[in-house]
């Protein structure tokens, strides 16, 4: 009778155990290819920032697989400044390169990342290599010359007429071209809260609860 009530027992124990063990965390897999969306939480510029330099941001949308949210708002994502390239006086526009390493999940698990950035919110243009590059300044440029040959040719009407006028022109667009060469380009320039969304370039496999 003894031997029959620790039996019983054990088992009641046994099963005690198995009802209070914690659910295990279920791995899915997010597809390469699938975007996460995030907000930068520092500012990021071709002109102050380095290579090497540490960003973060978090997770602005819910990142869902069916019906189920696999990374939450509020998760954090982490990077480095990879490369970092200002703007030209006379050619060449602004770049920078992000690498996108690791996303710290709520609940304090980390997984490493290999991803690249596809979108901005910003004007600056993303590459198809995904870096970023700045806008260009044909437009300003354009701009500078113009105002410097119109202004040349109102002093050169003035002074001296038709003749005056054209040769003012010339000097005043020869002057705007001076400054245009002397200014650099527009730099890169991500201000914090810019909103940015990276691609996974392989496969990511996140534990849920």
């Amino acid at each position: 009778m003894d031997g029959k009530r620790t039996g019983v027992l054990v088992v009641a124990i046994l099963l005690a155990g198995v009802v209070a063990l914690p659910a295990l965390a279920k791995n899915v897999k997010l597809p390469e290819g699938k975007k996460i969306h995030f907000t930068l939480n520092q500012t990021l510029s071709s002109d102050k920032s380095r290579e090497g330099d540490k960003f973060s941001g978090v997770v602005s949308r819910n990142v869902r697989v069916g019906d189920k949210t696999v990374i939450p708002e509020g998760a954090v994502v982490r990077g480095t400044v990879t490369s970092v390239k200002r703007s030209g006086r006379v050619k060449g526009k602004a770049e920078m390169e992000l690498s996108f390493d690791e996303i710290e999940l709520p609940n304090g698990k980390t997984l490493d990342l290999a991803a690249s950035l596809t979108e901005l919110d910003d004007k600056e243009e993303v590459t198809e290599e995904g870096g970023v590059q700045a806008e260009g300044t044909k437009k300003r440029d354009a701009a500078t010359i113009g105002a410097g040959a119109g202004i040349g040719a109102a002093i050169g009407g003035i002074a001296g007429g038709g003749k005056g006028a054209a040769i003012g022109a010339g000097a005043g667009a020869a002057a705007g071209t001076g400054v245009v060469l002397a200014t650099r380009g527009k730099e890169v320039y991500l201000k914090r809260g810019t909103e940015m969304a990276i691609q996974l370039d392989r496969p990511l496999t996140v534990p849920v609860d």
